[in-house]
């Protein structure tokens, strides 16, 4: 059986934590926190395990790549409500 260890005596790391958080300020990356669908999730992990990437180095990737096709927000039916508001103004002008 595994003792516990002894919670009075941890103290933080603070030469760790300093070059961690140095790494990541030199690769430009924040930490967040979000709140991902279960199914969603399941596919990233699945997907991720597939190709040998870190799923959260993927949906980082995933995320790049959309904003870099600029295809979120973008879809067929939002072009056309943007049209159609467009068509709206004109008629009303």
């Amino acid at each position: 059986m595994m003792r516990k260890p002894n919670l009075k005596n941890l103290r933080p790391d603070e030469t760790a934590t300093k070059q961690i958080r140095s790494a990541m300020a030199h690769h430009k990356s924040i930490k967040i926190t979000i709140n991902i669908n279960a199914d969603t999730l399941g596919k990233l992990k699945a997907m991720a395990k597939e190709s040998g990437v870190p799923y959260q180095r993927l949906i980082n990737r995933t995320l790049t790549d959309s904003l870099a096709t600029n295809s979120i927000g973008n879809s067929r039916l939002d072009r056309m409500e943007m049209e159609l508001a467009a068509l709206k103004r004109k008629i009303s002008a």
